[in-house]
């Protein structure tokens, strides 16, 4: 009976000594994982902060250049803003009437099949 029980006791140190090999190799393959995905976390962190910091840099020159033409128009701020609205202005009437246009000729159209004249052409 002793050596029975030598025997499950020597088998349960070999168990627990495997287990502790794997939990070794479980731990070890983590903490490569975890490096990796750190490591990656870092680089999408640093290409991040630089695509922020160049987008930054581009809004900076463009308030500059605008603060350059409000400084330089006759008018100052209230002239440059004028004429901004004025062009800006033009430009919805500008594509108004290319809207109205496009209507015009969508109910010609319509006019003409409804009339049949569509099919003569």
């Amino acid at each position: 009976m002793e050596n029975l029980l030598n025997k499950f006791v020597d088998g349960a140190k070999e168990a627990a000594a495997e287990a502790g090999e794997k939990l070794g190799a479980i731990k070890d393959a983590a903490s490569e994982k975890f490096a990796e995905v750190s490591a990656q976390a870092e680089e999408m962190a640093a290409k991040a902060k630089a695509e922020l910091a160049e987008e930054a840099a581009e809004k900076a020159a463009m308030i500059a250049e605008t603060k350059e033409k409000i400084a330089a128009h006759e008018g100052g701020a209230l002239g440059f803003l004028t004429d901004k609205a004025k062009e800006l202005a033009g430009e919805a009437k500008e594509e108004f009437n290319e809207a109205v246009e496009e209507g015009k000729s969508f109910w010609d159209k319509a006019k003409d099949y409804v009339s049949g004249d569509d099919d003569k052409k």
